[in-house]
């Protein structure tokens, strides 16, 4: 007897299959607003004391990853905890879930260096066609000068009275440029005993369109489309100024941190270039049945 399994994130199997760095999109309508889900199935919101603080992704059932600034507030797990809803729109009344380790990196000790940390998540979540990881890049993959990458961060909807009005997800499109870029750029604020504002732990990126990443979207992840895989390049770390293009933004660069990542999830993967998409379902079926009326055939 010959067994036939073909992989696919869309498919409709239990448990669902995961696979990292891709979506299927789904739509309904939320309070008269049509709602997408499943777009950015990473995205996760991270609270302290029950109050939204910052953005982070999914990389691992259990694991969150943000900036680390995000949790200077306090290092006490019991204070935070993550909302993943895999829609385009979260309330804080939205199911919580609890937090049992927080680690930050030793170094990080401001916003230009070593500005990443990881939440551990009390269980792990079961992945659906709207929640799924993020791919992350081996330490020596690196976005290309002049790739076009999205940043997406959670904007409140202004209701005056409503301390429960709800967040949107919203899309910053954000192309890779030089750190000398960024040197040249925020050079007013070099100390007199440094030579460059970047090191090669972050990035440097320039809003294209949407809205610049402020210190609101902190944590929030930056991924490149690449080979049909969506890959976290990086996480906003700071901007100067809220709106002021001529400042690019700041990203902590996630492949420069691939072996302390790995140091705190040793069963985490991280891939070195983009792999192929998986099977589409009418070719996977197609292929399932041609294989199996051959096998036919020879009996």
């Amino acid at each position: 007897m010959v067994s036939l399994y073909c992989k696919w994130a869309s498919l409709p199997s239990v448990p669902f299959i995961r696979v990292c760095g891709h979506t299927n999109v789904t739509r309904r309508v939320v309070e008269g607003k049509l709602v997408e889900e499943g777009k950015w199935p990473w995205q996760v919101s991270i609270l302290f004391m029950g109050v939204y603080a910052c953005s982070g992704s999914l990389f691992h059932e259990q694991w969150i990853l943000t900036a680390a600034h995000c949790l200077q507030r306090s290092r006490n797990e019991s204070e935070y905890t993550v909302i993943t809803t895999g829609s385009q729109i979260f309330t804080q009344n939205d199911t919580q879930l609890r937090v049992s380790a927080v680690v930050i990196h030793k170094n990080f000790s401001n916003f230009v260096s070593r500005d990443i940390a990881l939440l551990k998540l009390q269980d792990p979540v079961s992945w659906s066609h709207k929640i799924q990881p993020v791919c992350l890049p081996s330490g020596q993959y690196k976005p290309e000068l002049g790739s076009l990458c999205w940043v997406t961060r959670w904007g409140r909807e202004k209701k005056q009275g409503d301390p429960n009005a709800s967040y949107s997800l919203q899309e910053i499109a954000v192309k890779i440029i030089k750190n000398n870029v960024c040197n040249q750029k925020y050079h007013f604020l070099l100390t007199e005993d440094q030579e460059h504002f970047l090191g090669e732990d972050m990035l440097c990126g320039s809003s294209q369109q949407g809205v610049e990443s402020c210190q609101t979207n902190s944590g929030s992840p930056l991924v490149c489309y690449l080979n049909s895989t969506w890959i976290q390049m990086g996480l906003v770390s700071w901007s100067f100024t809220c709106g002021q293009f001529q400042f690019p933004s700041i990203y902590t660069s996630t492949s420069y941190f691939t072996s302390w990542i790995k140091s705190q999830v040793s069963d985490v993967n991280f891939i070195s270039q983009a792999h192929p998409a998986f099977l589409r379902p009418l070719f996977c079926t197609s292929y399932i049945l041609l294989v199996s009326l051959s096998f036919l055939w020879l009996l």
